[in-house]
Parts: C-alpha cells; structure tokens; sequence
C-alpha cells in the first residue's frame, strides 16, 4: 500500500501540472504553492493526455498540511525567489526540496536540493495543461548540496506518479545532457517560430551539428564527456518524441517574456570563455534569442 504524504508543488505551471496529475493519480495530497503573496484557496484544473481530459482540484498552501516534500518546476531565473517563498512560509528547513528547472545555474540554499530532469514536453493554457510528448525523467538519490539521501518514500510515490522514473546518484552528468538537448531545441524554435518536429527538417541540420560539436567541446572541457554522433541521436529522437510540442522558450518569447537563454546557450558561452574556446554558434543564437526579448 502507498504512504500517502503531503506534497506542495509551486505552479501553476505545464510540468509541475503532469506531477500533480500524476500525485493525485496516487492518492497523494497536493497543494499548489503560490508564486505570490495573496490569499487563495483552490482551484480547477484539466489535464490533457492522449485526447482524455482529466479534471482536478487542488488547495493553495498555507490551507493545506504542512508538506513532506516539496517540488519547484519553474524558471532557472524564478528558482532563488521560490526558495524564498518557502522561507516566508516557515516550510521546515530540512524539508526535501526537489528543484525541477531547463539549464544550469548555482543555487546556494540551507535546504536539501534534490535536481529532477524530465524529457517529458508539456504546455499550459489558462487553467489547461497538455501533456504534449513522453519522455523519461531522473531524480537525484542525493542532496546535491549536502550529505542528504532522498527518502525512500518520496522517491518511490514520484517513480509511481511520473514514470518512468530513474533514480540516479551521478545527476550532473544527466543534468548535461538534458542541458545539450534544451541548447538545441530551445534557441531555434525560439529564432524560427516552429514547433519542435519542425527541427528535423533537412534545413536546421547544419546549424544543429554546430551546435552539438560546439557543446560536445565546451562539455569536455568541464569534465563530462560526450559523443556527437550519440549526442545527435540524442537530439533527435526528443525532437521526434515532442515533435507536436512548442518549447518553453518559444513560448515566453511569443508572450513576451523573459527566457531562458542565459542558463543554457548563455551558460555554454561563459564556459566556452573561461576555458578559451570559440562557440560561435551557442553565442549567435544567444544573441538572437535575447533580441527577441
């Protein structure tokens, strides 16, 4: 039988819908965290898979239980503010905090931080989330900023809730490797306006390869070694698994909103210089995508 066990999940957003999906699928209790300050109480959702729409209710946080984990699926640039909404609500500070977020950051926090990677793709419209491409997701066994294992619980509810689900001790270099995957598909469907499965068009092969050999460099440099011919599999078959989906940098561009692109092609950029190597592609379209803003 499954320990049921509070959960608060900051939302509303497209991946932190699919974990409270498939929490509730699991009889677990689930509560949004607010991103801001003012009072609320619940609210309806739907969640579409496959064409099925599931419907859902969940609290806002402080009305619910005090939590037994806590999931932050948001923005690389929102993540410091969401950890201090949790100081604000006086979350206990051993509390697991698995962070879910596209690119590379550092975060320097007191509460144990455990990364979540998840190739799955979806999209969020209204109170409308859509399950838009199957992938896989892994989960760090350990805090990755202090000698903290995951419970055994938490762990085996989330490879329940969300699967597949693998957890892993080595998450950094799985953290690369989704990070070479959002530095390809991220920028040009951004640039371009399309939707991922657009990317494998005959025309984005060139400006892809460049992008993986440049990255496949960068990475090298920094300790984690990649093939590009393997890199570029990797690439593709994501590209045709979220063919249907429309890129979280896409998105915010087309709304206007600030992306992403400093923790990703940014990030390769300023590691290229550190270690005196020329990424002109990862900083062309960097440049491009922060035009767009």
């Amino acid at each position: 039988m499954t320990v049921k066990l509070n959960w608060l999940i900051t939302g509303p957003g497209a991946i932190s819908g699919l974990l409270a999906a498939g929490l509730l699928r699991q009889q677990q209790q689930v509560a949004w965290l607010s991103r801001h300050t003012q009072e609320e109480t619940s609210v309806n959702w739907t969640l579409t898979e496959n064409g099925k729409a599931t419907h859902f209710v969940t609290p806002f946080y402080p009305d619910a239980p005090p939590p037994d984990a806590v999931i932050l699926a948001v923005k690389s640039y929102d993540l410091a503010a969401a950890l201090e909404r949790l100081d604000e609500l006086q979350i206990a500070t051993d509390c697991p905090i698995i962070i879910s977020h596209n690119g590379m950051l550092s975060v320097h926090s007191e509460r144990p931080l455990f990364p979540l990677i998840t190739t799955h793709a979806a999209s969020r419209e209204n109170h409308t989330i859509s399950h838009n491409g199957y992938g896989e997701s892994w989960l760090a066994a350990q805090a990755i900023n202090q000698p903290q294992p995951l419970a055994g619980a938490i762990g085996e509810i989330l490879q329940q809730s969300f699967p597949p689900l693998h957890l892993v001790h080595d998450i950094e270099h799985r953290r690369w490797h989704k990070l070479l995957i959002n530095c390809v598909i991220n920028p040009l469907t951004a640039i371009y306006r399309v939707a991922n499965g657009e990317l494998a068009a005959a025309r984005f092969s060139d400006i892809k390869q460049q992008l993986i050999e440049e990255f496949v460099q960068v990475a090298a440099a920094c300790g984690y070694s990649f093939d590009a011919h393997q890199a570029s599999q990797a690439v593709a078959k994501v590209i045709t698994a979220t063919a249907a989906n429309r890129s979280s940098m896409l998105v915010d561009v087309e709304h206007q909103r600030t992306t992403e692109i400093d923790a990703m092609n940014g990030f390769i950029v300023e590691q290229a210089r550190q270690h005196q190597i020329d990424v002109p592609t990862h900083r062309a379209v960097t440049e491009a995508v922060t035009a767009l803003r």
